[in-house]
C-alpha cells in the first residue's frame, strides 16, 4: 500500500559467479498511483494486473522489467510512466504460463528512450499474447516512427498484435524459432527478421501496401504468410520484391480463407527476386488473384479450393487439393503435377509447360484445358486433356497415358512419334 509518492525500489545484485538472479513481484499493489517503482536490478517480474496501476516505472540501466499476465489480463500505460533508463533498459509483456491467452492492453503509447534506443519483448508463453488497445480502434504506438524509435522488438512463442498497435517506432522486430507472430502493422518497422519460425499479415480489416523489402528470411524454414480471413475481397500490394538471401529459403503462404471472397497480391513484384524461394503454398477457400506477380521459387504447391489466378513462374507446380482450379496466365517453367488430385489446370493461350505433365502416384487424375497454342512436354497419367482452340504440340514421348482427350475446336493437336 503506496502513500503519496511512495518509492519501491529493487537493487538486487549478481550471484557469486557473475550471473542474473531473477526477482518476483507477486503481491497486489494498493494505491498505486501514489508509486514509483525503480527497477535497478537485472531481472524483475510483476505478476498482478495491479501492476497497471504504479504511476511512474523506472528500468535502470542493463536491467529488465517483465510484466506477466499468467494470472489475467493487464491494462499498462494508464495514467503511468514506462521510462527506460539508457539504450540497454528492456521491457518484456508475456503470458508464460496462463491458462488461455491473455491481453496486455496499452491505453497510451510506450514511448522509446531515444533513437534506437531501448528493448521490448513479447512473449506468448504456453498459451498466446495479444497485445492491443484498451480502446478497441484507438491507435497505440510503440516507438515513435518519425522520431525516437526502439532498437529492437523480440517474439517469442504466439504473439498476435492488435491492428490499433502501431509498430512503426520499432527499428528490427526478430521473430525468434518456434514464434507464431500475427501483426498488420509490424511490416512497417524498420527491419523483420523470420528465423525459424511464421510471420502473419492478415488483410482482415482492410487492403494493405507493405514494403516487403524490410522482410528477411534468417532460416530455410522461415514462413510468412499474407491473408485475407475476412468477410471482404482484400487486395495486398508490394512495394518491393520478396527475396531470401539465399536459393531455396523461406516459404511464402498465400491464404485465402473465406469462401467467396478474393485475395488480390498486386505490384507486379516477385516473389524470389535474385535468389529463389523454398516454397510458395496457395491455400483457404477462397479466391486468390496473383496476375503481374511472379514467382521464383523451387516449388508452387496448391491447396486451395477457390478459384487461382498465377502468372510466369519458373517453379514446379503441385496439387494438393482435389477442388483447384488453377487458370495459368504464363508459362511453367518446372513441372506440373496432379499428385493424384482431381483438379482443374488451364492453360490460357501461348502459355507452356516446359517439364512434363504428370501424375504421381495417380494413373487418371485431373484435366488440363488448353484455351489456345501451347507447347507441352511429357503428359502421363492425366484423366482429362482438352485442346482445340489453338495448335498444341506433346514434344517428348515415353510413357504417354490420357484418359481422354476432348476437342474444343479444329485446330492440331500433334503427339510424340513414340
Amino acid at each position: 500500500d503506496f502513500g503519496a509518492r511512495s518509492t519501491l525500489e529493487f537493487n538486487g545484485p549478481l550471484d557469486g559467479g557473475g550471473n542474473t538472479i531473477p526477482y518476483y513481484f507477486k503481491g497486489a499493489i494498493a494505491n498505486g498511483n501514489n508509486a514509483i517503482l525503480n527497477v535497478n536490478t537485472k531481472s524483475l517480474t510483476a505478476y498482478n494486473s495491479t501492476i497497471g496501476t504504479v504511476a511512474e516505472i523506472n528500468i535502470g540501466a542493463g536491467n529488465l522489467f517483465a510484466i506477466d499476465a499468467s494470472a489475467g489480463d493487464v491494462t499498462i500505460l494508464n495514467a503511468q510512466d514506462i521510462n527506460f533508463g539508457v539504450l540497454d533498459s528492456a521491457l518484456v509483456l508475456s503470458n508464460l504460463t496462463g491458462v488461455g491467452v491473455k491481453n496486455i492492453l496499452l491505453a497510451a503509447d510506450l514511448v522509446a528512450p531515444g533513437a534506437d534506443e531501448g528493448k521490448v519483448v513479447f512473449d506468448g508463453g504456453v498459451n498466446g499474447l495479444n497485445i492491443g488497445s484498451n480502446v478497441a480502434g484507438t491507435a497505440r504506438n510503440i516507438g515513435d516512427g518519425g522520431g525516437n524509435k526502439f532498437n529492437t522488438l523480440l517474439i517469442y512463442n504466439a504473439v498476435t498484435i492488435t491492428d490499433d498497435v502501431n509498430l512503426e517506432g520499432i527499428q528490427n522486430v526478430l521473430i525468434n524459432n518456434n514464434a507464431d507472430f500475427t501483426s498488420s502493422t509490424a511490416f512497417n518497422a524498420g527491419a523483420i527478421q523470420i528465423n525459424d519460425a511464421t510471420y502473419t499479415i492478415d488483410a482482415n480489416n482492410g487492403n494493405l501496401n507493405i514494403p516487403a523489402g524490410n522482410i528477411q528470411f534468417a532460416h530455410a524454414d522461415a514462413q510468412l504468410i499474407l491473408q485475407n480471413s475476412s468477410g471482404n475481397d482484400r487486395t495486398i500490394t508490394l512495394g518491393a520484391n520478396i527475396d531470401p538471401d539465399n536459393d531455396d529459403e523461406g516459404v511464402v503462404i498465400l491464404n485465402s480463407v473465406t469462401a467467396g471472397k478474393k485475395l488480390t497480391i498486386a505490384g507486379g513484384k516477385t516473389f524470389g527476386g535474385a535468389h529463389k524461394l523454398q516454397t510458395i503454398v496457395f491455400k483457404g477457400a477462397g479466391d486468390c488473384g496473383a496476375a503481374g506477380t511472379t514467382f521464383n521459387t523451387t516449388n508452387i504447391v496448391l491447396d486451395i479450393t477457390g478459384q487461382l489466378e498465377l502468372g510466369a513462374t519458373t517453379a514446379n507446380v503441385v496439387l494438393f487439393n482435389d477442388a483447384v482450379q488453377l487458370t495459368q496466365t504464363g508459362n511453367i517453367g518446372g513441372f506440373l503435377n496432379f499428385n493424384a488430385k482431381n483438379g482443374t489446370v488451364t492453360l490460357n493461350n501461348n502459355v507452356n509447360v516446359a517439364g512434363a505433365v504428370q501424375n504421381t502416384g495417380g494413373t487418371n487424375n485431373g484435366t488440363l484445358i488448353v484455351l489456345g497454342a501451347s507447347n507441352l512436354n511429357r503428359v502421363n497419367g492425366i484423366a482429362m486433356l482438352k485442346v482445340g482452340a489453338g495448335n498444341v504440340t506433346i514434344a517428348k514421348g515415353g510413357n504417354v497415358k490420357i484418359g481422354e482427350i476432348q476437342g474444343t475446336g479444329t485446330n492440331t493437336l500433334t503427339l510424340p512419334a513414340n
